[in-house]
């Protein structure tokens, strides 16, 4: 392996271990959101939000003429669709799930995200990657045993399910991602996909606004709650969902799914600061799950210096 692919691939792994450690904080801040603010203007507000960190990220980065889309019209409608269903989706799941329950749930991500590439694209998986699926899922075995039998406070709220099939729109979403531009950044598509995602999420929640079947996200004043709002939708949201584009684009869709069981270790720890505590299963599963990513990414360096 030259000096150049090993710098390829931790910078793979640096972008993932960010996606992890964002998107666990995603999970207890949306739960506490979700007690603010409607669904549906809760989405547009945090969709907007990220799109305008990515808009000026790519300003600074790539210049003005990075803020061009050339994907066409149908593509980029479709783009923002996945992505913007993904987010409605998995946050509708929250608002059901208990936030580390709904977190533990997402370590059986990676099959879900595995059965869809194969189905979609046909492609083999890397050495190694049955032997850390079958350690993810293991670990989602214990946290899920955390949930039924651990004392305290976590507990099957019901959209659980909810939120591990919305894995396989994001699935979807990431591998149009990198098939539908040419030598674009993994910035520029980011920010396509946000853009498209953006329109549909504030048409939908202008129409159920103006119906009365929604509040105006507006009426909430809590200078905290918006700043929470901000944070989460610049990090997870925006930044998160570039960083998973880098990963993605370097170690596939169904490897980089792999990494997403980080977010059950982070969201644990997001969660105590927001109140909800964690049992000795979701520790120990969390850990366990974690061994399978090691696991793949170690056969991975091993397979490269061959």
């Amino acid at each position: 392996m030259t000096g150049r692919e090993r710098g390829h691939l931790l910078g793979a792994f640096a972008a993932m271990v960010f996606v992890g450690a964002s998107w666990g904080g995603n999970v207890p801040v949306s739960k506490v959101m979700l007690a603010h603010f409607d669904l549906i203007p809760l989405s547009a507000i945090r969709t907007t939000m990220a799109t305008a960190a990515l808009v000026l990220l790519l300003l600074a980065v790539e210049g003005l003429r990075a803020l061009r889309i050339d994907v066409g019209l149908r593509r980029f409608l479709l783009l923002g669709l996945m992505m913007g269903g993904f987010f409605l989706i998995y946050t509708l799941g929250i608002q059901f799930s208990n936030p580390i329950s709904a977190a533990a749930v997402q370590v059986a991500g990676p099959l879900v995200a595995a059965v869809t590439v194969r189905v979609a694209t046909g492609l083999r998986f890397d050495p190694g990657f049955g032997v850390a699926l079958a350690l993810t899922v293991l670990g989602g075995l214990i946290l899920g045993a955390g949930s039924i039998f651990g004392r305290g406070q976590v507990t099957l709220g019901g959209g659980e399910i909810v939120v591990l099939l919305s894995n396989t729109l994001w699935t979807f979403y990431s591998l149009k991602a990198q098939a539908w531009f040419d030598r674009e950044s993994q910035l520029h598509r980011t920010y396509v996909a946000s853009l498209s995602a953006m329109a549909w999420s504030i048409l939908l929640a202008l129409i159920l606004v103006a119906a009365g079947w929604a509040s105006s996200p507006f009426l909430e004043t809590d200078p905290w709650i918006w700043s929470q709002l901000l944070l989460v939708a610049v990090l997870a949201s925006g930044l998160g969902g570039y960083f998973w584009n880098v990963g993605a684009s370097r170690l596939g869709v169904a490897v980089a799914s792999l990494w997403v069981n980080l977010v059950p270790f982070f969201a644990v720890l997001w969660s105590m600061a927001y109140g909800f505590v964690p049992n000795l299963y979701q520790i120990a599963g969390g850990l366990v799950a974690l061994s399978g990513v090691v696991y793949m990414q170690w056969r991975k360096l091993q397979t490269m210096r061959h």
